[in-house]
């Protein structure tokens, strides 16, 4: 895998697309791309450390980020569209939010804009337009969308120690024989299999935007990491 990060941070300096198309989506999936990468290599130091349970919640973002990745890839311009309401929305919230707790905040930083207008003149758009929020905002219409539902039990596992849950505390709990609890320093559940898991999400964000670099070039690297874990050398999932 640090073939594959070294690589990525190699290609993002180049930064010449192959296409004017893909101009639109660009600037994201590069910025996710670096999260995906920084995240795998923050999997990687925590796992060498010791952390297992406490790396679920990095190995989940990596798995959301991986199919965001190739959807907005996959969609293009409309996906670019759901992603600002998307994001105008979670402003909207935020702030409505802070005015309700009277938060003082100075005026520049509470002016987030009017809500998006995309011109939508049919009401076929207007439907794209709905079920491609609906994906980005909820990960089991997104796995569904794309035929792969198996996707989403994985998630909502890796979610349950992303959030306060019983599992949170009791990875760490024992009950001894003698009825004493016994608090373990560090948690008694393997999470190995997300540290064996964790190529393929980096290989699918891999797989999705080096074709857009002019020269392909992590090509190579995701076609050899495919061969040497004997994974299918397309992993990027399609539309039913």
């Amino acid at each position: 895998m640090p073939k594959l990060i070294d690589g990525a941070n190699d290609a993002l300096n180049v930064q010449a697309l192959t296409s004017s198309e893909h101009h639109v989506v660009f600037p994201t999936l590069a910025g996710w791309w670096r999260f995906a990468n920084r995240t795998a290599e923050a999997m990687m130091t925590l796992f060498e450390q010791g952390y297992t349970v406490e790396v679920a919640p990095l190995m989940r973002n990596l798995i959301g980020h991986a199919y965001a990745m190739h959807w907005l890839a996959d969609n293009g311009e409309p996906a670019v569209f759901a992603l600002a309401e998307a994001s105008w929305k979670s402003k909207k919230n935020l702030l409505d939010n802070l005015v309700e707790v009277n938060w003082q905040l100075p005026a520049a930083s509470v002016d987030i804009g009017e809500k998006p207008d995309f011109g939508f003149t049919t009401d076929e758009e207007r439907k794209r337009h709905g079920q491609l929020l609906g994906e980005l905002k909820n990960f089991m219409n997104m796995v569904k969308g794309y035929g792969d539902p198996m996707m989403y039990p994985i998630y909502r596992n890796l979610s349950s120690f992303s959030h306060t849950t019983d599992l949170t505390a009791g990875v760490y709990l024992q009950q001894a024989a003698d009825g004493r609890l016994i608090v373990h320093q560090e948690a008694h559940t393997d999470r190995l299999a997300d540290l064996c898991w964790m190529p393929i999400p980096l290989l699918q964000a891999a797989s999705v935007i080096s074709p857009m670099i002019t020269g392909d070039p992590m090509k190579k690297l995701v076609t050899e990491a495919c061969r040497d874990l004997g994974l299918p050398e397309n992993l990027l999932p399609r539309r039913p």
